[in-house]
Protein backbone atom coordinates (compact mmCIF):
# COMPACT_ATOMS: atom_id res chain seq x y z
CA UNK A 1 0.00 0.00 0.00
CA UNK A 2 1.20 3.54 -0.35
CA UNK A 3 2.46 5.78 2.30
CA UNK A 4 0.07 5.36 5.21
CA UNK A 5 0.95 9.11 6.68
CA UNK A 6 -0.05 10.71 3.60
CA UNK A 7 -3.65 9.30 3.36
CA UNK A 8 -5.91 11.42 5.64
CA UNK A 9 -7.36 10.31 8.78
CA UNK A 10 -10.64 10.52 7.47
CA UNK A 11 -10.38 7.88 6.05
CA UNK A 12 -11.26 4.90 8.73
CA UNK A 13 -10.17 1.86 6.82
CA UNK A 14 -6.40 2.89 8.28
CA UNK A 15 -5.32 0.66 11.29
CA UNK A 16 -4.62 2.19 14.36
CA UNK A 17 -0.71 2.33 13.99
CA UNK A 18 -1.68 4.48 10.96
CA UNK A 19 -3.29 7.34 12.29
CA UNK A 20 -1.54 10.34 13.45
CA UNK A 21 -2.93 10.22 16.77
CA UNK A 22 -1.26 8.12 19.81
CA UNK A 23 -2.38 4.59 19.42
CA UNK A 24 -2.53 4.23 23.11
CA UNK A 25 -5.52 7.07 23.24
CA UNK A 26 -7.64 4.47 21.20
CA UNK A 27 -7.76 1.53 23.88
CA UNK A 28 -10.93 0.34 23.97
CA UNK A 29 -13.09 2.41 26.50
CA UNK A 30 -15.94 0.79 28.29
CA UNK A 31 -17.38 4.00 29.77
CA UNK A 32 -16.95 6.26 26.94
CA UNK A 33 -17.10 4.43 23.15
CA UNK A 34 -20.70 3.10 23.28
CA UNK A 35 -21.75 6.69 23.55
CA UNK A 36 -19.71 7.73 20.71
CA UNK A 37 -20.39 4.74 18.25
CA UNK A 38 -24.47 5.72 19.16
CA UNK A 39 -23.77 9.37 18.14
CA UNK A 40 -22.20 7.79 14.44
CA UNK A 41 -25.11 6.06 14.08
CA UNK A 42 -27.53 8.95 14.51
CA UNK A 43 -25.77 11.15 12.46
CA UNK A 44 -26.13 8.30 9.90
CA UNK A 45 -30.06 8.06 10.35
CA UNK A 46 -30.24 12.00 10.02
CA UNK A 47 -28.15 11.63 6.78
CA UNK A 48 -25.22 13.81 7.75
CA UNK A 49 -22.17 14.17 6.28
CA UNK A 50 -19.14 15.88 7.85
CA UNK A 51 -15.60 15.75 8.06
CA UNK A 52 -13.37 15.69 10.96
CA UNK A 53 -11.92 19.46 11.62
CA UNK A 54 -14.19 20.23 8.42
CA UNK A 55 -15.71 23.23 7.91
CA UNK A 56 -17.96 24.23 10.78
CA UNK A 57 -16.78 21.98 13.26
CA UNK A 58 -15.55 23.22 16.74
CA UNK A 59 -13.40 21.78 18.98
CA UNK A 60 -9.75 20.04 18.99
CA UNK A 61 -8.66 17.96 16.18
CA UNK A 62 -7.07 15.35 18.00
CA UNK A 63 -10.53 14.54 19.98
CA UNK A 64 -12.54 14.95 16.70
CA UNK A 65 -9.95 12.05 15.11
CA UNK A 66 -10.44 10.11 18.40
CA UNK A 67 -13.94 10.30 18.12
CA UNK A 68 -14.20 9.02 14.23
CA UNK A 69 -11.89 5.88 15.35
CA UNK A 70 -14.09 5.22 18.58
CA UNK A 71 -17.63 5.63 16.99
CA UNK A 72 -16.19 3.47 13.82
CA UNK A 73 -14.23 0.68 15.82
CA UNK A 74 -16.81 -0.13 18.04
CA UNK A 75 -19.41 -0.44 14.88
CA UNK A 76 -16.76 -2.50 13.15
CA UNK A 77 -16.86 -4.60 16.04
CA UNK A 78 -21.11 -4.55 16.30
CA UNK A 79 -21.03 -6.02 12.87
CA UNK A 80 -18.13 -8.47 13.05
CA UNK A 81 -20.92 -10.46 15.28
CA UNK A 82 -24.02 -9.99 12.82
CA UNK A 83 -23.94 -9.81 9.11
CA UNK A 84 -26.74 -7.28 8.45
CA UNK A 85 -25.46 -4.90 10.84
CA UNK A 86 -21.74 -5.41 8.70
CA UNK A 87 -23.94 -4.84 5.55
CA UNK A 88 -25.20 -1.52 6.71
CA UNK A 89 -22.42 -0.35 7.79
CA UNK A 90 -20.42 -0.82 4.92
CA UNK A 91 -22.83 1.11 2.88
CA UNK A 92 -23.02 4.14 5.41
CA UNK A 93 -19.45 4.16 5.74
CA UNK A 94 -19.06 3.60 1.77
CA UNK A 95 -21.17 6.74 1.20
CA UNK A 96 -19.63 8.80 3.46
CA UNK A 97 -16.15 7.88 2.17
CA UNK A 98 -17.33 8.48 -0.79
CA UNK A 99 -18.84 12.04 -0.48
CA UNK A 100 -15.70 13.20 1.37
CA UNK A 101 -13.57 12.06 -1.19
CA UNK A 102 -15.50 13.93 -3.84
CA UNK A 103 -15.61 16.91 -1.85
CA UNK A 104 -12.24 17.18 -0.59
CA UNK A 105 -10.33 20.18 -2.14
CA UNK A 106 -6.99 18.67 -1.73
CA UNK A 107 -5.22 16.65 -5.00
CA UNK A 108 -2.93 15.56 -3.26
CA UNK A 109 -5.07 13.83 -0.28
CA UNK A 110 -7.08 12.05 -3.00
CA UNK A 111 -4.17 10.91 -4.78
CA UNK A 112 -2.64 9.06 -1.61
CA UNK A 113 -6.01 7.56 -1.34
CA UNK A 114 -6.19 6.38 -4.84
CA UNK A 115 -2.54 4.70 -4.23
CA UNK A 116 -3.41 3.20 -0.86
CA UNK A 117 -6.76 1.48 -1.74
CA UNK A 118 -5.54 0.66 -5.17
CA UNK A 119 -1.51 0.22 -4.81
CA UNK A 120 1.23 2.42 -5.45
CA UNK A 121 2.04 0.96 -8.87
CA UNK A 122 -1.42 1.11 -10.03
CA UNK A 123 -1.70 4.87 -10.05
CA UNK A 124 -0.36 7.48 -11.97
CA UNK A 125 -0.23 11.41 -10.87
CA UNK A 126 -0.50 13.42 -14.16
CA UNK A 127 2.48 13.81 -14.38
CA UNK A 128 3.85 10.58 -14.62
CA UNK A 129 1.17 9.93 -16.94
CA UNK A 130 1.80 12.85 -19.67
CA UNK A 131 5.25 11.78 -19.23
CA UNK A 132 4.59 8.17 -20.71
CA UNK A 133 1.66 9.75 -23.19
CA UNK A 134 1.77 11.74 -25.69
CA UNK A 135 -0.74 14.84 -24.66
CA UNK A 136 -1.14 16.57 -28.01
CA UNK A 137 -1.63 13.36 -30.17
CA UNK A 138 -5.00 13.29 -32.28
CA UNK A 139 -6.04 10.69 -29.59
CA UNK A 140 -6.51 12.49 -26.83
CA UNK A 141 -7.15 15.63 -28.51
CA UNK A 142 -10.32 13.93 -29.90
CA UNK A 143 -11.49 13.29 -25.97
CA UNK A 144 -9.87 17.11 -25.06
CA UNK A 145 -8.10 15.94 -22.41
CA UNK A 146 -5.44 18.85 -22.53
CA UNK A 147 -8.30 20.96 -21.20
CA UNK A 148 -8.15 19.33 -17.80
CA UNK A 149 -4.82 17.58 -18.19
CA UNK A 150 -3.96 18.82 -14.66
CA UNK A 151 -6.71 17.12 -12.90
CA UNK A 152 -6.03 14.01 -14.85
CA UNK A 153 -4.48 10.53 -13.38
CA UNK A 154 -4.15 7.01 -14.70
CA UNK A 155 -5.06 4.32 -13.05
CA UNK A 156 -4.17 0.19 -14.19
CA UNK A 157 -7.02 -1.03 -15.83
CA UNK A 158 -7.45 -3.82 -13.67
CA UNK A 159 -8.18 -1.79 -10.55
CA UNK A 160 -11.06 -0.28 -12.31
CA UNK A 161 -12.72 -3.57 -13.94
CA UNK A 162 -16.69 -2.10 -14.17
CA UNK A 163 -15.40 1.36 -15.63
CA UNK A 164 -13.38 -0.95 -18.40
CA UNK A 165 -16.73 -3.36 -19.09
CA UNK A 166 -18.66 -0.71 -19.32
CA UNK A 167 -16.44 1.64 -21.37
CA UNK A 168 -17.04 4.17 -19.41
CA UNK A 169 -13.85 5.39 -19.23
CA UNK A 170 -10.46 6.21 -21.94
CA UNK A 171 -8.23 3.15 -21.92
CA UNK A 172 -4.54 3.13 -23.90
CA UNK A 173 -2.01 0.92 -23.50
CA UNK A 174 -3.29 -0.48 -19.81
CA UNK A 175 -4.07 2.43 -17.97
CA UNK A 176 -7.57 4.16 -17.14
CA UNK A 177 -7.46 7.86 -17.89
CA UNK A 178 -9.78 10.20 -16.25
CA UNK A 179 -10.60 12.52 -13.52
CA UNK A 180 -10.14 11.83 -9.97
CA UNK A 181 -14.11 12.15 -9.96
CA UNK A 182 -14.23 9.71 -12.49
CA UNK A 183 -12.14 6.57 -10.22
CA UNK A 184 -14.93 7.86 -7.36
CA UNK A 185 -17.40 4.73 -7.79
CA UNK A 186 -14.57 2.26 -7.94
CA UNK A 187 -13.10 3.74 -5.19
CA UNK A 188 -15.86 3.61 -3.25
CA UNK A 189 -15.85 -0.59 -4.21
CA UNK A 190 -12.66 -1.00 -2.93
CA UNK A 191 -13.05 0.86 0.11
CA UNK A 192 -16.03 -1.50 1.09
CA UNK A 193 -13.71 -4.54 0.37
CA UNK A 194 -11.17 -3.22 2.52
CA UNK A 195 -13.65 -2.29 5.14
CA UNK A 196 -15.01 -5.91 5.01
CA UNK A 197 -11.78 -7.24 5.61
CA UNK A 198 -11.15 -5.34 8.26
CA UNK A 199 -14.37 -6.25 10.52
CA UNK A 200 -13.94 -9.87 9.54
CA UNK A 201 -10.31 -9.52 11.16
CA UNK A 202 -11.52 -7.42 14.26
CA UNK A 203 -13.75 -10.59 15.47
CA UNK A 204 -11.09 -12.29 17.52
CA UNK A 205 -10.58 -8.75 19.69
CA UNK A 206 -14.17 -8.98 20.63
CA UNK A 207 -13.82 -10.56 24.63
CA UNK A 208 -16.32 -11.17 27.03
CA UNK A 209 -16.25 -7.62 28.53
CA UNK A 210 -16.74 -5.77 25.19
CA UNK A 211 -19.37 -8.55 23.51
CA UNK A 212 -21.48 -7.75 26.79
CA UNK A 213 -21.78 -3.59 25.71
CA UNK A 214 -22.09 -4.79 21.78
CA UNK A 215 -25.26 -6.00 22.02
CA UNK A 216 -26.87 -3.14 23.44
CA UNK A 217 -25.87 -1.38 20.49
CA UNK A 218 -26.54 -4.67 18.11
CA UNK A 219 -30.02 -4.48 19.53
CA UNK A 220 -30.13 -0.97 18.65
CA UNK A 221 -29.18 -1.21 15.05
CA UNK A 222 -31.15 -4.53 14.78
CA UNK A 223 -34.21 -1.98 15.07
CA UNK A 224 -33.08 0.58 13.04
CA UNK A 225 -32.31 -1.99 10.53
CA UNK A 226 -35.71 -3.68 10.51
CA UNK A 227 -37.22 -0.47 10.13
CA UNK A 228 -35.32 0.44 7.00
CA UNK A 229 -35.73 -2.80 5.32
CA UNK A 230 -39.60 -2.75 5.22
CA UNK A 231 -39.47 -0.07 2.43
CA UNK A 232 -42.65 1.76 0.59
CA UNK A 233 -45.72 -0.08 1.84
CA UNK A 234 -46.52 -2.94 0.05
CA UNK A 235 -50.47 -2.96 0.30
CA UNK A 236 -50.18 0.31 -1.11
CA UNK A 237 -48.66 -0.53 -4.89
CA UNK A 238 -50.25 -3.80 -4.76
CA UNK A 239 -53.98 -2.31 -5.34
CA UNK A 240 -52.14 -1.02 -8.42
CA UNK A 241 -50.14 -4.11 -9.88
CA UNK A 242 -47.41 -1.64 -11.32
CA UNK A 243 -45.52 -4.97 -11.75
CA UNK A 244 -47.15 -5.38 -14.94
CA UNK A 245 -46.73 -1.45 -16.18
CA UNK A 246 -43.11 -1.65 -18.00
CA UNK A 247 -44.41 1.60 -19.41
CA UNK A 248 -43.39 3.23 -15.82
CA UNK A 249 -39.89 1.17 -15.29
CA UNK A 250 -37.20 3.64 -14.71
CA UNK A 251 -34.68 2.81 -17.83
CA UNK A 252 -32.42 0.51 -15.71
CA UNK A 253 -35.00 -1.59 -14.78
CA UNK A 254 -36.51 -1.69 -18.49
CA UNK A 255 -33.51 -2.71 -19.56
CA UNK A 256 -32.98 -5.85 -17.36
CA UNK A 257 -36.95 -6.58 -17.90
CA UNK A 258 -35.85 -6.48 -21.98
CA UNK A 259 -33.21 -8.32 -21.72
CA UNK A 260 -34.83 -11.71 -19.86
CA UNK A 261 -37.98 -11.07 -21.73
CA UNK A 262 -35.61 -11.67 -25.14
CA UNK A 263 -32.03 -13.09 -24.17
CA UNK A 264 -33.29 -15.23 -20.56
CA UNK A 265 -30.51 -14.25 -18.71
CA UNK A 266 -29.39 -11.76 -15.99
CA UNK A 267 -26.11 -12.06 -14.06
CA UNK A 268 -26.63 -12.64 -10.19
CA UNK A 269 -27.04 -8.95 -9.09
CA UNK A 270 -29.19 -7.96 -11.79
CA UNK A 271 -31.45 -10.88 -11.59
CA UNK A 272 -31.62 -9.64 -7.93
CA UNK A 273 -32.07 -5.50 -8.75
CA UNK A 274 -34.66 -6.66 -10.93
CA UNK A 275 -36.47 -9.43 -8.83
CA UNK A 276 -36.69 -7.06 -5.30
CA UNK A 277 -38.25 -4.18 -7.64
CA UNK A 278 -40.61 -6.17 -8.95
CA UNK A 279 -41.50 -7.51 -5.62
CA UNK A 280 -41.47 -4.19 -4.34
CA UNK A 281 -44.10 -2.84 -6.35
CA UNK A 282 -46.27 -5.88 -4.92
CA UNK A 283 -45.71 -9.27 -7.00
CA UNK A 284 -45.79 -12.21 -4.91
CA UNK A 285 -43.69 -14.81 -4.77
CA UNK A 286 -45.74 -17.19 -6.75
CA UNK A 287 -45.67 -14.55 -9.29
CA UNK A 288 -42.09 -14.47 -9.06
CA UNK A 289 -41.72 -18.13 -9.46
CA UNK A 290 -43.93 -17.74 -12.26
CA UNK A 291 -41.90 -15.36 -14.51
CA UNK A 292 -38.57 -16.46 -14.39
CA UNK A 293 -40.09 -19.78 -14.97
CA UNK A 294 -41.17 -18.62 -17.92
CA UNK A 295 -38.48 -16.21 -19.07
CA UNK A 296 -35.24 -17.69 -17.82
CA UNK A 297 -32.60 -19.94 -19.32
CA UNK A 298 -32.94 -21.53 -16.10
CA UNK A 299 -35.85 -23.62 -16.61
CA UNK A 300 -34.58 -26.25 -19.16
CA UNK A 301 -35.78 -29.31 -19.33
CA UNK A 302 -37.22 -28.57 -15.45
CA UNK A 303 -41.05 -28.68 -14.58
CA UNK A 304 -42.00 -25.81 -12.69
CA UNK A 305 -42.27 -27.60 -8.88
CA UNK A 306 -38.58 -28.59 -9.93
CA UNK A 307 -37.41 -25.17 -10.76
CA UNK A 308 -39.17 -24.15 -7.55
CA UNK A 309 -37.17 -26.48 -5.72
CA UNK A 310 -33.74 -26.02 -7.32
CA UNK A 311 -31.22 -22.89 -7.37
CA UNK A 312 -33.35 -20.60 -9.20
CA UNK A 313 -36.65 -20.95 -6.68
CA UNK A 314 -34.07 -20.58 -3.53
CA UNK A 315 -32.62 -17.25 -5.11
CA UNK A 316 -36.38 -15.45 -5.26
CA UNK A 317 -37.54 -17.22 -2.04
CA UNK A 318 -34.00 -15.66 -0.33
CA UNK A 319 -35.21 -12.04 -2.28
CA UNK A 320 -38.51 -12.35 0.39
CA UNK A 321 -37.38 -13.58 3.33
CA UNK A 322 -38.24 -17.51 3.08
CA UNK A 323 -34.59 -18.36 2.73
CA UNK A 324 -30.94 -17.86 4.08
CA UNK A 325 -30.49 -15.41 6.82
CA UNK A 326 -34.63 -14.80 6.44
CA UNK A 327 -34.14 -11.20 5.66
CA UNK A 328 -36.97 -9.22 3.98
CA UNK A 329 -34.55 -7.08 1.61
CA UNK A 330 -35.72 -3.73 -0.53
CA UNK A 331 -34.90 -3.16 -3.65
CA UNK A 332 -31.73 -0.54 -3.68
CA UNK A 333 -31.20 3.13 -4.34
CA UNK A 334 -29.79 4.41 -7.20
CA UNK A 335 -26.17 5.27 -5.01
CA UNK A 336 -26.34 1.94 -4.48
CA UNK A 337 -27.07 0.49 -7.74
CA UNK A 338 -24.64 2.75 -9.01
CA UNK A 339 -21.90 1.42 -7.24
CA UNK A 340 -22.84 -2.36 -7.13
CA UNK A 341 -25.44 -3.02 -9.82
CA UNK A 342 -26.93 -1.99 -13.28
CA UNK A 343 -27.11 1.85 -14.09
CA UNK A 344 -28.14 2.41 -17.33
CA UNK A 345 -27.18 5.99 -17.42
CA UNK A 346 -24.12 5.25 -15.93
CA UNK A 347 -23.17 1.72 -17.43
CA UNK A 348 -23.65 2.19 -21.07
CA UNK A 349 -21.77 4.16 -23.44
CA UNK A 350 -23.48 7.46 -25.02
CA UNK A 351 -23.34 5.45 -28.46
CA UNK A 352 -26.33 2.99 -26.98
CA UNK A 353 -28.24 5.22 -25.22
CA UNK A 354 -28.49 7.52 -28.04
CA UNK A 355 -29.54 4.59 -30.11
CA UNK A 356 -32.18 3.75 -28.07
CA UNK A 357 -33.42 7.05 -27.61
CA UNK A 358 -33.72 7.46 -31.38
CA UNK A 359 -35.34 4.30 -31.85
CA UNK A 360 -38.17 5.18 -28.91
CA UNK A 361 -38.33 8.75 -30.33
CA UNK A 362 -38.42 8.67 -34.01
CA UNK A 363 -38.04 11.89 -36.02
CA UNK A 364 -37.96 14.22 -33.07
CA UNK A 365 -38.83 17.98 -32.41
CA UNK A 366 -36.05 20.11 -32.27
CA UNK A 367 -37.17 20.28 -28.59
CA UNK A 368 -37.23 16.60 -28.30
CA UNK A 369 -33.12 16.62 -29.46
CA UNK A 370 -32.40 18.74 -27.46
CA UNK A 371 -34.10 17.11 -24.52
CA UNK A 372 -31.62 13.86 -25.49
CA UNK A 373 -28.68 15.94 -26.60
CA UNK A 374 -29.95 17.18 -22.74
CA UNK A 375 -29.43 13.60 -21.21
CA UNK A 376 -26.50 12.22 -23.40
CA UNK A 377 -24.37 16.04 -21.62
CA UNK A 378 -25.39 14.12 -18.14
CA UNK A 379 -24.12 10.90 -19.33
CA UNK A 380 -20.56 12.25 -20.57
CA UNK A 381 -20.44 14.08 -17.39
CA UNK A 382 -21.21 10.97 -15.12
CA UNK A 383 -24.66 12.55 -13.63
CA UNK A 384 -26.78 9.69 -13.62
CA UNK A 385 -29.71 10.76 -11.21
CA UNK A 386 -29.38 13.52 -13.45
CA UNK A 387 -29.70 11.76 -16.40
CA UNK A 388 -32.65 9.76 -15.33
CA UNK A 389 -34.27 12.32 -14.78
CA UNK A 390 -34.22 14.57 -17.85
CA UNK A 391 -35.54 10.92 -19.36
CA UNK A 392 -38.45 11.18 -17.13
CA UNK A 393 -39.37 14.74 -18.14
CA UNK A 394 -39.07 13.48 -22.05
CA UNK A 395 -40.92 10.74 -21.29
CA UNK A 396 -43.76 12.21 -19.22
CA UNK A 397 -43.63 15.57 -20.36
CA UNK A 398 -43.24 16.72 -16.26
CA UNK A 399 -40.43 18.11 -14.53
CA UNK A 400 -38.95 15.96 -12.37
CA UNK A 401 -35.76 16.49 -9.81
CA UNK A 402 -32.59 13.64 -9.33
CA UNK A 403 -33.46 10.31 -9.09
CA UNK A 404 -32.41 8.60 -5.83
CA UNK A 405 -34.46 5.53 -6.15
CA UNK A 406 -36.22 3.03 -8.77
CA UNK A 407 -39.47 3.43 -6.93
CA UNK A 408 -39.91 6.72 -6.43
CA UNK A 409 -39.29 6.87 -10.33
CA UNK A 410 -42.39 4.43 -10.57
CA UNK A 411 -45.07 5.98 -8.28
CA UNK A 412 -44.08 9.45 -9.78
CA UNK A 413 -44.98 7.86 -13.27
CA UNK A 414 -47.82 6.54 -12.21
CA UNK A 415 -48.95 10.05 -10.73
CA UNK A 416 -48.42 11.97 -13.81
CA UNK A 417 -50.59 9.03 -15.97
CA UNK A 418 -52.56 9.52 -13.27
CA UNK A 419 -52.61 6.13 -12.07
CA UNK A 420 -52.09 6.42 -8.35
CA UNK A 421 -53.95 9.47 -6.87
CA UNK A 422 -53.17 11.35 -3.83
CA UNK A 423 -55.87 10.71 -0.62
CA UNK A 424 -59.05 12.67 -0.55
CA UNK A 425 -57.50 14.23 2.43
CA UNK A 426 -54.74 15.29 0.47
CA UNK A 427 -51.77 13.26 2.40
CA UNK A 428 -49.70 11.39 0.45
CA UNK A 429 -49.61 7.57 0.89
CA UNK A 430 -47.50 5.21 3.17
CA UNK A 431 -44.97 4.62 0.48
CA UNK A 432 -44.69 8.29 -1.10
CA UNK A 433 -44.11 9.47 2.68
CA UNK A 434 -41.12 6.58 2.42
CA UNK A 435 -39.91 7.71 -0.90
CA UNK A 436 -40.30 11.52 0.43
CA UNK A 437 -38.15 11.05 3.36
CA UNK A 438 -35.41 9.36 1.43
CA UNK A 439 -35.34 12.60 -0.78
CA UNK A 440 -35.51 14.87 1.70
CA UNK A 441 -32.82 13.06 3.79
CA UNK A 442 -30.40 13.32 0.27
CA UNK A 443 -31.38 16.68 -0.29
CA UNK A 444 -29.96 17.69 3.50
CA UNK A 445 -26.97 15.65 2.60
CA UNK A 446 -26.39 17.82 -0.62
CA UNK A 447 -26.88 20.96 1.14
CA UNK A 448 -24.40 20.51 3.56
Amino acid sequence: MAEAHDVPDWVVVKHLKEVSIPSEQLVFDIDTWPAIAQKRIRNFLQGRQWYPGGVGASGNYQQMIFEEYAGHGLLRLVAAENSRVMGWLIEQEGDLFQWRFENSQNNQDKLAILRYLFGPDNVLNSRALWARFDLHSDYFQKFRIREKWTNTIGVHFSRVPKLVRHRAILLRKGWAIGTFEDFSNELKIAFERLLRDRIQASKPLIDRTIRSTLSDIQEELRKVIHSMSKGPSKTDLEEYRLFRRQDLFPQCILDLYNEVMNKGHIGHNERFQLGLFLKSLGMSIDDQLRFWYNNAVDNVGLTFEQFSRGKAGYIIRHMYGLEGGETDYSPPQCTTIQDSYYCTFLHQSVSVIDEHLREEFKNPSRHVEEQIRDIERKVVDKKPSEACARMFSLRYNAPCKPIIHPISYTIYAARVKKIIKRSKDGKESASEQKITETKNSKEKRGRR
